[in-house]
């Protein structure tokens, strides 16, 4: 079950007060302008780095303030998008003598757009738009790479000259000057249909495979003595995986990757950008949810003090995951709010809880190094650790070391059934203790459940 609307009011108030004097902001908070870059560098952390003072700022940003998640581009806060949920920051690292701030977050689940605020007037945003890279070093490069980061795009040039003031990068374009492999790999989303995909590399291409397979006509040179490969994209309806080795080293100072889409029945080819680039272990934005046909019930005439042992029993579970009204457990969300809503739309949460899930209620699998699998809700626990909760409320610790991947589910950790499982009478009790406040908003007397 979700409160979205009372999450999104607190949040919104939260933002609007600034930390320092509690006073409403009395304009809007920009985005800031400044060299460097923000990015997800993993599903559990992203990186801000320049070189001014703006790092600074962030770090002061206790652990736990959230970092909202909205469903397009946000210029300034308030904003109209859809608030699709929050994340919470764990723990933070400086490095790099101040210029790099690395946080532990919530696992990134989605591909919104994601809301840090520098100061309570100014903030900073980032998406999970981009490609993940890998640097072998060596002639002989091993299995492991000598480090892993972030380019905005596939273009190493491009990405250099977007990227100006962030430390990490200046140490990553360095290094491609010298002999090794970069690896590059992204998810990529045509802005068109059906087409084809080209890509052109200064440097020699030494292994490339999409989600279509090899390139049709293999690894092309080029006249410049670079490579090219191209793909025919049948289905631009899902992001199409793409992995791409070039040699580096040779095309110096750094080699410049162009790769370009060309719709059937157009002629003209269009360089990606980062808005048709995600990172490859990230989802698509959700389209906004579409209510299934569902028959309800007649919800009328339920007893709320019968509904409150129902809730708080062993029956329904409910507090074993939720809280409402300060009592229960948050592993889901708090429901105290869900006063608020119809009855209808009560009923529609407990027998279809996928419908509609925030961001940071989205169940995570999460696969050790060692074999072991964990599902549940993941929370950032400090900087080194994560904290998985299950259905059963049960929780377990791992440091992130030992993480080897974790991936959002496409449903609720909320498990489906309870509707029928219940009854219709023992449903109706249930609702009508969610929806009847505890005192009267009239005489102020409480209400018949809580006599």
């Amino acid at each position: 079950m979700n409160s979205t609307h009372f999450r999104h009011v607190v949040l919104m108030c939260f933002l609007l007060l600034s930390p320092a004097t509690g006073r409403a902001m009395s304009e809007e908070a920009p985005v800031a302008e400044r060299p460097g870059a923000i990015w997800a560098a993993s599903p559990l952390e992203i990186v801000f780095s320049d070189s001014n003072a703006d790092v600074e700022r962030v770090a002061k940003n206790p652990p736990g303030k959230p970092i909202l998640c909205y469903d397009g581009k946000v210029v300034a806060i308030p904003t109209s998008r859809r608030l699709l949920g929050s994340l919470s920051i764990g723990g933070e690292r400086l490095t790099d003598g101040g210029r790099t701030l690395t946080l532990a977050t919530d696992p990134h689940s989605i591909d919104g757009e994601y809301v840090v605020f520098i100061s309570p007037t100014r903030i900073a945003t980032y998406n999970l738009g981009g490609v993940e890279t890998a640097w072998f070093a060596g002639e002989d490069p091993g299995d492991e790479p000598t480090w892993k980061g972030w380019q905005p795009t596939l273009d190493p040039v491009g990405s250099q000259r977007a990227t100006l003031g962030s430390a990490p990068h200046e140490r990553w374009f360095a290094d491609l000057s010298k002999p090794g492999r970069l690896r590059l790999e992204t998810q990529v989303r045509p802005p068109a249909g059906q087409g084809r995909l080209t890509i052109e590399s200064s440097a020699l291409v030494l292994e490339c495979f999409s989600g279509e397979g090899e390139p049709e006509k293999g690894i092309e040179e080029t006249e410049s003595g670079g490579s090219r490969v191209s793909f025919s994209i049948a289905d631009a309806s899902a992001p199409l995986f793409l992995s791409l080795t070039v040699e580096t080293g040779k095309a110096r100072p750094l080699p410049t990757i162009h790769a370009r889409f060309s719709a059937d029945g157009d002629g003209a080819a269009q360089e990606l950008d980062r808005d048709q680039l995600l990172l490859p272990w990230a989802s698509p934005i959700p389209a906004p949810s579409q209510k299934s046909e569902m028959a309800i019930p007649d919800l009328t005439g339920g007893n709320p003090k019968r509904g409150k042992e129902i809730y708080f029993g062993d029956e329904a579970l409910c507090s074993r995951c939720h809280v409402f009204a300060g009592e229960g457990t948050t592993v889901g969300p708090d429901l105290t709010d869900i006063r608020s809503k119809s009855a209808e739309d009560v009923y529609r949460s407990i027998a279809a809880p996928s419908e509609e899930i925030a961001l940071e209620y989205i169940s995570q699998t999460v696969a050790l190094k060692d074999g072991r699998v964990a599902v549940g809700i993941v929370r950032a626990e400090g900087f080194d650790a994560i904290r998985v909760t299950d259905s059963e409320a049960k929780s377990v610790t791992f440091p992130r070391d030992e993480i080897d991947q974790i991936r959002p589910a496409a449903t609720s950790i909320m498990p489906v059934g309870l509707a029928p499982a219940l009854g219709e009478e023992k449903l109706r009790d249930l609702i009508a203790f969610l929806t009847t406040p505890p005192f009267d908003p009239t005489t102020g007397e409480r209400t018949r459940y809580e006599e």
